[in-house]
């Protein structure tokens, strides 16, 4: 008996079974047990597919959950590096510090700066305090639209004094006063404390469209001019009066003098008129003279001369033919 095993041996005491046995039955034996092995091998074989099989599915699962999760952070820095974006593009466009492009807030001092242009809907001041700065005016400007102040009576919720500036007008209502003055020296323009309104010092001229006053005067030595491109009326609802050393009406086409009572022109040197303007009625033959009669068309009011013949004859309005040319008319 050999003292080392063969590969094909198997175990030692495979071996002593061997020796035991015929020579017949050894090969037989070793047959068997090949067989035995490589049926093994084969089941093995067979085995590990069916266990690779079986894993698939679940490493597809985890590698499906990977992608899934790394797409969803891929999303969320996307969102969030366009939150940055857009947060840097607001805080430059507004320029947000310590306010905003054209606004400043001083909390220490409790005061809200403005710079430049300042487009804003309504302001609301707490201590009623608007100011501009000392060498800048202030401008408050509507944009195809008026502007409109309202302030609060602390003492009466339902008392609001306005003020309206409009295109066609300003309009100041429910007030106790109103003042406006200049930003250098402080005097007053206009007040509602005292009745009367002077120009300060440098305007000369007064642009307004309607005026409710209850008279109106120039400084001494100075003469008063009311112009209009279009025309000018003067009404009082009681009367109209008229004081001056010289009071001259200038029109293009007509002054037109109305009254429900009386009109009275006095003036201490004669009334005056300009009468080359004033028509002429035709039906009288003149002979050279200039001497003319003012008559007065009624009810129209409207004035035309009538020539005085030679001789100083006198002349009736009322039995001047007209027949040809009506200047009534």
């Amino acid at each position: 008996m050999s003292s080392f095993l063969e590969p094909d041996a198997g175990s030692p005491s495979m071996s002593k079974t061997e020796d035991n046995l015929s020579n017949s039955e050894g090969p037989l034996i070793k047959k068997n047990i090949r067989n035995h092995t490589s049926s093994t091998d084969v089941s093995g074989l067979k085995r590990s597919p069916s266990q690779s099989a079986s894993q698939d599915p679940s490493s597809f699962d985890s590698e499906k959950k990977r992608y899934c999760l790394w797409t969803l952070t891929f999303i969320l820095a996307m969102i969030g590096f366009s939150n940055l974006l857009l947060s840097i593009t607001i805080i430059s466009v507004l320029r947000v510090s310590q306010g905003m492009e054209s606004l400043e807030i001083i909390p220490s001092e409790n005061l809200v700066k403005f710079f430049g242009k300042t487009d804003l809907d309504r302001v609301c001041v707490e201590e009623g305090v608007c100011q501009g700065y000392g060498d800048e005016p202030m401008e408050l400007t509507g944009d195809d639209s008026g502007v409109h102040l309202n302030v609060k009576n602390r003492r009466h919720d339902h008392s609001r004094g306005n003020l309206w500036v409009l295109k066609n007008g300003t309009t100041v209502s429910q007030i106790e006063s109103f003042e406006i003055k200049d930003f250098r020296t402080g005097d007053p323009f206009f007040s509602t404390d005292f009745p009367n309104f002077g120009l300060p010092s440098g305007v000369l001229k007064l642009n307004v469209r309607v005026a409710q006053t209850h008279r109106i005067v120039s400084p001494i030595n100075e003469s008063l001019s009311v112009d209009s491109n279009r025309e000018v009326t003067m009404h009082g609802a009681e009367s109209l009066r008229l004081d001056s050393k010289q009071i001259v009406w200038m029109a293009d086409n007509q002054v037109k003098l109305k009254s429900n009572d009386s009109i009275v022109v006095d003036a201490a040197n004669g009334v005056f008129l300009d009468t080359k303007k004033i028509p002429i009625a035709s039906g009288v033959v003149g002979s050279g003279s200039e001497s003319y009669k003012i008559c007065v068309c009624m009810p129209e009011g409207k004035l035309f001369r009538v020539l005085i013949p030679p001789g100083n004859v006198r002349v009736n309005c009322a039995r001047v033919s007209m027949s040809a040319d009506n200047p009534c008319l």
